[in-house]
């Protein structure tokens, strides 16, 4: 068994969804689809949609994405966990 499958319990290569959740006045549907594109090794392996919150105030964009690493989408967590626009990553 490989490390990665150990510590997360995902088999690398694999189709893996994460949930960001942010201030509306904010693009972060780009700002996603922008820092995947740079730590994804195949864009064209991205979907992303996203949803309004019922008040407009925030935005929740979930993105699917081809993961390679464990130590890849513990990148991509602190780069969205770090934007003072971000709220929730899940």
């Amino acid at each position: 068994m490989s490390e990665d499958k150990e510590q997360t319990h995902f088999e690398f290569p694999c189709l893996f969804p994460i949930k960001v959740m942010g201030d509306q006045v904010f693009d972060l549907k780009k700002f996603v689809r922008e820092t995947l594109e740079q730590h994804v090794k195949d864009p064209s392996t991205i979907d992303i949609h996203s949803r309004e919150s019922s008040g407009g105030k925030y935005v929740s964009v979930t993105a699917t994405f081809m993961a390679d690493s464990k130590a890849q989408l513990d990148t991509i967590y602190q780069i969205f966990h770090k934007h003072k626009h971000v709220k929730m990553v899940l």
